[in-house]
């Protein structure tokens, strides 16, 4: 990386800038062509929150007519092993300036990226976490509107996961509190 700036493309979590640990410098709202958001199902991780196989994580899966909305979130170069080391399952993925469009101002870093999930064995009886799913949605209702949870449940394919309560004593390690207004609102979707 030649650049002290990179871009990476957030489309579940990392929409989400609660979740966020480092110093991130500005995040904007942009959709991606080219992509389709995809729960896909992870065999477990020794020592880490996803302790069972079946445990369902978003990532993308390449999708000419497809678009996503998301952000694009500017940061120092330096946190760049820190964010991996929160994306150890993914791979990062260059992404062309052409594939983005910026709903607010356009930014132009020299390295931007999305990480995309490390193919698992297909796993049956997979699950997501209400704790993981409440993150996600939180951001997209934040940054995009009732409209945009609206888009990013009919946006993502394998939606047909059960949903583990997990609210009350979240597992997931970047989990966010709700108002009871949020909570009302994420019922009506799933």
């Amino acid at each position: 990386m030649s650049s002290t700036k990179i871009a990476y493309f957030g489309y579940g979590s990392l929409v989400n800038l609660k979740s966020l640990r480092t110093p991130y410098i500005s995040a904007h709202r942009v959709s991606l062509k080219g992509w389709k958001r995809v729960w896909l199902a992870r065999p477990k991780v020794e020592g880490s929150f996803a302790a069972s196989d079946g445990l369902a994580f978003l990532s993308v899966v390449a999708d000419a007519d497809a678009e996503i909305d998301g952000l694009l979130i500017t940061d120092h170069a330096s946190s760049l092993a820190s964010l991996d080391e929160r994306e150890a399952l993914y791979s990062r993925v260059a992404l062309s300036a052409e594939s983005l469009h910026h709903h607010d101002e356009r930014i132009e870093p020299a390295d931007q990226f999305l990480y995309v999930a490390d193919q698992p064995p297909a796993q049956q009886n997979a699950y997501i976490l209400r704790s993981y799913l409440d993150v996600v949605m939180q951001g997209y209702l934040t940054h995009f509107g009732e409209p945009g949870v609206e888009r990013f449940m009919q946006t993502t394919l394998n939606f047909d996961c059960e949903i583990r309560e997990d609210r009350e004593q979240p597992q997931y390690p970047r989990s966010t509190q709700l108002t009871a207004a949020e909570k009302s609102l994420f019922a009506k979707f799933r």
